[in-house]
């Protein structure tokens, strides 16, 4: 993990993380950047949800101003690190140019003994948060419970807060919510591993072993109606609590260096965007969300929108 992000995981997961100046910060950072990439009058979902993580990380994790950031150099990287993300999965590298300009842009940001660690931990950090992120709001999207929580925790940011279980127990915390959609849309869909089989064997067997986490998040032992979206079954008296680790973003030595951090800054995020897409000043529009439609989370935002309302008009 890389010094940056090593001292913010640090900072979320303190006991009083909203007295360390390093959470407060990025908690600002936060609020910045979701104001700067709100609409004058409509944009697509997934532009701003991608805009706000990039701004959040580039500011948050590493100290760069917010204002220092032009919304075109960070549209830029934003689809670079998409295409970066789709080209990795099909094995095709990027332009040298693109990856100049990347590179320019993150110097200009950071300084040049950073850029290369910068742009290494940038681009795991981007690909897992805005997509859990933007099913996280997706999921929320008119359920009022879910809103309650992450709004609770968009006034009391604390660790405490994220993992309070709300109305008496009866209601999901933010913690829950956030391992819930990470449940059900891992950010990686499959760890591989050398086998370690004799060399005799060698020849009869694979050389990788392949675990399909989606497969595995959605077996027995993670409760019933493994289809369904239900964040109380991670609650510790739920009639069949989950008593098993995630395996969202990998597992021992294949593990993602985000997932210390990432699902309470992930949640922040969310929870700010919230606080202003409130359907007073802005609305989300969008289809309802179907856990069984949206393995892949990079796409099938399509329609989903980010609105500025008019002053007298009911969305």
């Amino acid at each position: 993990m890389s010094p940056a992000l090593g001292s913010t995981a640090q900072l979320t997961l303190s006991r009083r993380p909203h007295q360390c100046t390093g959470w407060q910060r990025f908690v600002k950072c936060a609020e910045k950047c979701t104001e700067m990439f709100l609409p004058g009058r409509e944009v697509d979902f997934a532009a701003f949800i991608q805009s706000v993580t990039f701004c959040i990380i580039i500011t948050g994790f590493y100290g760069v101003d917010p204002g220092t950031l032009s919304p075109v150099d960070v549209a830029f990287m934003t689809n670079a690190l998409n295409r970066h993300s789709d080209n990795t999965s099909r094995r095709i590298p990027l332009y040298p140019d693109e990856l100049y300009a990347m590179r320019e842009r993150v110097c200009r940001w950071v300084g040049g003994e950073r850029a290369s660690q910068a742009l290494e931990t940038i681009l795991p950090a981007y690909e897992s948060m805005w997509r859990l992120a933007a099913v996280t709001l997706a999921y929320a999207n008119g359920n009022q419970h879910m809103h309650n929580a992450f709004l609770d925790f968009n006034e009391n940011p604390t660790q405490k807060q994220f993992r309070s279980f709300k109305v008496k127990n009866t209601r999901p915390s933010v913690e829950a919510i956030i391992n819930e959609v990470l449940r059900l849309h891992p950010p990686i869909q499959r760890i591989a591993r050398k086998t370690r089989y004799p060399l005799w064997k060698r020849l009869f067997y694979p050389a990788q072993e392949i675990a399909d986490i989606g497969a595995v998040h959605r077996s027995c032992v993670y409760g019933t109606h493994l289809e369904t979206f239900d964040a109380m079954r991670f609650h510790p008296q739920h009639e069949r609590p989950v008593d098993i680790q995630l395996l969202a973003f990998g597992h021992g030595g294949l593990s993602c260096a985000a997932e210390e951090w990432a699902p309470i800054a992930t949640a922040l995020i969310v929870a700010k965007v919230m606080d202003r897409v409130d359907n007073v000043g802005f609305v989300l529009a969008g289809k309802i969300f179907d856990a069984r439609m949206y393995r892949n989370t990079r796409i099938g935002w399509d329609g989903w929108v980010v609105r500025k309302k008019e002053k007298g008009k009911v969305s």
